[in-house]
């Protein structure tokens, strides 16, 4: 949270990219919805696959784009929500179960329920970063959202967690507290991407969501308004770049224009009479070749493909493949890249669109734009939270600590239900 002058609260958040660092400022308004305040980013070449290679460096980009923002929106900003790399996280399906006999649910019940699941037990390796209870199920129904006073024989929780490397987590905080920061809300990047670009109907019924960003592709699956899924693999929209600089022996700046500008992950027959001029690697621009755009969509495709089958195989591996959710989302700068959503309808076998961000209210449309899905979901947690009705939501990280049986148990739950 930060500071404003003879204003109520507002909030900032941070997301810290393989390309770029962006920040944002906002306030929830008189109809509980996030507005923005003031927005600001800039290139880094500090952080390779969503990791920083370079701590020091990336400290005085984040107090420099800081001091920016807060100048530009008179804030003072003290408390960051900020983005999760989750690219060596995993994800854990938890169950707690509960003999009843024929007793009225109550909180109680619910209570003996989650601290029979294993959701202490986690190495010192890692560290949780979201606890969602997805639903519960009794001896009669399944899927139920709130079971506290019905009667049944058995009660079950289950329970979404993600976790990530605790060094990997170490280490974020410890930048954000040398940026003279304080991090308020870790949020995972691809459920942040979810919660800027998903619909109401989306959410509710199920969806996946992909950010395809410069050094990693992540995805979320919402269902029932609720995270029951996240994870990431280390390619991205980068891996395209170097395929081209490689393939075509051209600068880096240059294979970027072409994959921005030329790039497809589909070739029409006219794809080979249109001839680009392309610099040669290392040549100063005054020596030049000509591809046609077929060659130049050759070099594009099979990454293209490598990043979406991964991104199956890693639904394929939790098993979650097998609920045929039939409506993808595409979002992050590599939605950009002309016929990737069509070929996602093939690898996917699922209705496809691109999203910009189109939950919050954003007065500059220029900056309304797939690569800013991320910093505007950060914002958007927070409106998020203030609207959840789910008592059962489990929401703060840092009471999620290793403990015995029920100690400290009840404390830590009496703040969600």
């Amino acid at each position: 949270m930060v500071k404003k002058t003879n204003k109520n609260s507002i909030y900032a958040a941070l997301d810290i990219g393989s390309s770029k660092i962006a920040c944002a400022v906002g306030k929830i308004n008189n109809e509980n919805k996030m507005e923005i305040l003031g927005f600001h980013f800039q290139p880094t070449k500090n952080v390779k696959k969503g990791l920083v290679i370079n701590p020091n460096e990336i400290t005085n980009e984040i107090i420099s784009i800081i001091n920016h923002i807060s100048k530009k929106t008179n804030t003072e900003i003290s408390n960051i929500i900020i983005n999760a790399n989750i690219t060596n996280s995993k994800s854990k399906f938890l169950k707690g179960k509960v003999e009843l006999n024929g007793e009225q649910i109550d909180d109680y019940h619910i209570r003996s329920a989650i601290n029979n699941t294993e959701i202490y037990n986690i190495s010192d390796d890692y560290k949780s970063l979201h606890e969602i209870i997805n639903h519960f199920d009794t001896d009669i129904d399944k899927k139920i959202l709130n079971p506290k006073n019905l009667y049944a024989k058995t009660l079950v929780v289950n329970i979404y967690q993600l976790i990530i490397n605790n060094n990997y987590y170490k280490s974020t905080k410890n930048i954000i507290f040398n940026s003279n920061l304080n991090i308020e809300h870790l949020i995972a990047s691809p459920f942040a991407s979810s919660l800027s670009t998903l619909t109401e109907d989306e959410k509710l019924l199920g969806t996946i969501c992909i950010d395809l960003g410069a050094g990693t592709t992540s995805v979320s699956i919402i269902e029932n308004n609720k995270l029951i899924f996240a994870d990431s693999i280390s390619v991205g929209g980068n891996n395209i770049t170097n395929d081209i600089v490689s393939g075509i022996n051209t600068p880096m700046e240059s294979a970027e224009r072409l994959k921005t500008l030329y790039g497809s992950v589909f070739s029409n027959p006219s794809d080979e009479y249109e001839l680009i001029d392309v610099p040669l690697l290392g040549s100063n621009n005054n020596q030049f070749k000509q591809i046609n755009r077929s060659e130049l969509n050759l070099l594009i495709k099979p990454r293209v493909e490598e990043t979406l089958e991964l991104i199956r195989q890693k639904l394929k591996e939790y098993n979650l493949h097998n609920k045929r959710y039939r409506r993808v989302v595409l979002t992050g700068g590599g939605s950009l890249l002309e016929g990737i959503d069509e070929y996602a309808k093939i690898i996917f076998d699922s209705q496809v669109r691109v999203s910009v961000p189109i939950n919050i209210e954003i007065q500059n449309e220029k900056i309304k734009k797939p690569q800013f899905s991320v910093i505007f979901g950060l914002l958007l947690y927070i409106e998020t939270m203030s609207q959840q009705n789910d008592d059962f939501l489990l929401q703060n990280k840092e009471k999620i600590q290793k403990k015995p049986l029920f100690g400290g148990f009840f404390s830590w739950l009496d703040q969600y239900i």
